[in-house]
């Protein structure tokens, strides 16, 4: 056990990356070890560490990045791939080093993005590996299996019960599997009038989001276009096309269709009778997470295999494959796009990530305490009213050292009175 109101440091690897899935799990994990620690009443620094441009998601959370240029846009600046990535390995040895954390989370490339993290699992931190599903070809390469034996816990983000990575006989023991890890779960959302509120979508009308990701694929500008084109020819459908952080192309105006960058746009899927979505992890497991049937149009990826998911998704029936993006095609998808999906999403596994990456430094029986506080719905309910997470779970972890019931129920009565109370507890 680790000495009391010592801050536990932990350090988040979310380097590389065309797209924001590897930070937004990260940002995702890293919310609910804040909260878990917040209950636990213990001090905790958490840093970012990412290439990703669209780092101002972790702004957006309130969580330190430290930040390097992306492969994407280092040419811009005139840097040679030799050069960038001599920077690169040393930027990351140097941030480890100053940092020291107790607990190091890196998300999907277990040797790093330079091949540089051979020379930091072992300087004595808890290596924690997030192993999202990679293309076969890609997790039996010598480079991955070999680096996966410095993780002391490997976790395996499931897709509808499945991640099926290979794994080196003596690291098996240290995998353990949890449900898609989201950066919201339904709970904390809104619900489908205010959240077409919030996007301006009329109250009256189909309402189809449209994404191609995070916005860095090089084919994201022709894609939207060839969306708008498709939505004139579909009056009688409103499209809100949801950029993403990482678009640098161009906006195309039509009557019905309405652009968004709002950061975290989760928070309003249930504004949505469908969605035409690319098969990223994360784009499609948030969609699925909120009830959102899809159309589906995968993009060919060198990690991700997106065909496989999508094909897994369709069997399933939660949702139907689009051969392009004409509007004939669209209109049809609409068609037979299923009026309910099957729940292949169920829970949010990022805080059963955050449990057990603590669990190698805390009391596990402490941890399942704490995470009976970690309740979502209360939690963005009080947040609506203007009162942070972090007031509740410190005042709730107070009052739940000198509670003898700890169930799910004594935890959801204790945050609710609290949070009804707050005028005059807090």
């Amino acid at each position: 056990m680790r000495r009391p109101q010592t801050p536990l440091r932990v350090l988040c690897y979310a380097v590389n990356g065309l797209g924001l899935g590897h930070l937004t799990r990260t940002i995702a994990i890293g919310r609910q070890l804040r909260r878990l620690c917040w209950a636990l009443g213990e001090p905790l620094e958490l840093v970012i560490l990412t290439s990703s441009e669209g780092d101002g998601l972790a702004l957006v959370h309130d969580f330190p990045a430290f930040k390097i240029p992306s492969k994407n846009i280092v040419s811009g600046g005139g840097f040679s791939a030799h050069r960038y990535r001599k920077l690169g390995k040393q930027w990351v040895w140097n941030a480890i080093n100053l940092f020291s954390p107790d607990i190091l989370v890196v998300d999907t490339f277990p040797a790093g993005s330079f091949h540089e993290l051979y020379d930091v699992l072992d300087l004595g931190s808890k290596n924690v590996f997030v192993c999202r599903a990679v293309r076969p070809d890609v997790a039996n390469q010598p480079t991955f299996q070999s680096a996966l034996r410095g993780y002391d816990k490997i976790i395996l983000p499931e897709e509808d019960g499945v991640n099926d990575t290979p794994l080196p006989e003596q690291a098996q023991e240290r995998a353990v599997g949890v449900p898609p890890i989201l950066l919201r779960s339904v709970e904390e959302t809104y619900e489908k009038a205010e959240a077409r509120e919030r996007l301006g979508i009329p109250e009256s009308a189909k309402a189809l989001y449209a994404s191609t990701g995070g916005g860095g694929d090089k084919d994201a500008e022709a894609l939207f276009e060839q969306l708008v084109v498709a939505a004139r020819a579909l009056p009688e459908i409103h499209f809100t096309l949801g950029a993403g952080m990482l678009y640098r192309g161009r906006e195309f105006p039509a009557p019905n269709v309405s652009w968004t960058r709002r950061p975290v746009l989760s928070e309003c899927f249930r504004a949505f009778e469908g969605a035409i979505t690319a098969g990223g992890f994360n784009s499609v497991w948030e969609l699925l997470h909120s009830g959102v049937p899809c159309l589906f149009l995968p993009l060919a990826r060198g990690w991700d295999d997106q065909e496989a998911r999508v094909e897994r998704c369709v069997a399933a029936g939660a949702g139907v494959r689009l051969t392009d993006l004409s509007a004939e095609a669209i209109a049809t998808g609409i068609q037979n796009l299923p009026q309910t999906i099957p729940r292949l999403a169920p829970r949010n596994g990022a805080l059963a990530a955050a449990e057990e990456i603590l669990s190698l430094v805390f009391d596990r029986k402490h941890l399942e305490d704490a995470a009976l506080l970690c309740d979502p719905s209360v939690l963005f309910a009080a947040a609506q009213k203007g009162m942070t997470e972090e007031t509740l779970l410190r005042a709730a972890a107070k009052r739940w050292k000198h509670t003898e019931d700890h169930s799910p129920d004594s935890a959801e009565a204790l945050l609710q009175e609290l949070f009804a109370s707050r005028n005059t507890v807090f």
